[in-house]
């Protein structure tokens, strides 16, 4: 939902930003109210990021993971969003020295719903493609117990996976390491 049909400069969403009770994402001069996200979606959320730190840990790398608060600087749309995970390689690029926004995101990972899959799968998924250190972007489903899995094999050419059943292990190859479906559902009631 545009919040205003008025063009905001960048500084002047990210002083609203900076106060907000809501989040919202900006895309070249408009800015977009956030929906709150579900139970199912926060449960989801939460797992993965647990499932990803276990995985980092047990092969002791050294990768760091955001949750949902951190935003992701799409330089090419002017554009800033706030993914559900993120991962980078070593140490973060910030937008303008800012440590809650970041430029360099390895791995993004959304929870999509059937009202936010399509939008997950096209435009947000070509503007994440324009990052340069973007590899690899995880589609997690809330309606099923499904992850989609894109990997940049080379410039322009991706890979894409879908990964079901109780036993699949979902490759974080950006990253080394892997991680059990299973865990990503976890005690969560799958609508």
């Amino acid at each position: 939902m545009t919040i205003a049909t008025s063009r905001y400069s960048i500084e002047d969403y990210l002083e609203m930003e900076s106060t907000s009770l809501t989040k919202h994402e900006y895309w070249n001069g408009k800015i977009w109210e956030m929906a709150g996200g579900s139970d199912v979606h926060n449960e989801i959320c939460a797992r993965i990021i647990i499932e990803m730190g276990k995985a980092l840990e047990a092969r002791n790398l050294a990768f760091k993971i955001y949750t949902s608060d951190m935003k992701v600087w799409i330089e090419k749309h002017h554009r800033f969003v706030y993914p559900d995970a993120v991962a980078i390689a070593d140490k973060p690029s910030y937008y303008e020295n800012r440590r809650d926004i970041i430029t360099n995101p390895l791995l993004v990972v959304e929870v999509s719903s059937d009202g936010t899959e399509a939008y997950d799968l096209s435009s947000k998924f070509e503007q994440y493609r324009s990052i340069p250190t973007f590899k690899e972007y995880l589609i997690i489903s809330q309606t099923e117990r499904m992850v989609t899995r894109y990997f940049r094999e080379k410039e322009n050419l991706w890979s894409m996976t879908d990964y079901v059943g109780q036993d699949a292990l979902i490759p974080l190859q950006s990253m080394g390491a892997e991680i059990p479906l299973k865990g990503i559902y976890w005690g969560v009631d799958v609508q």
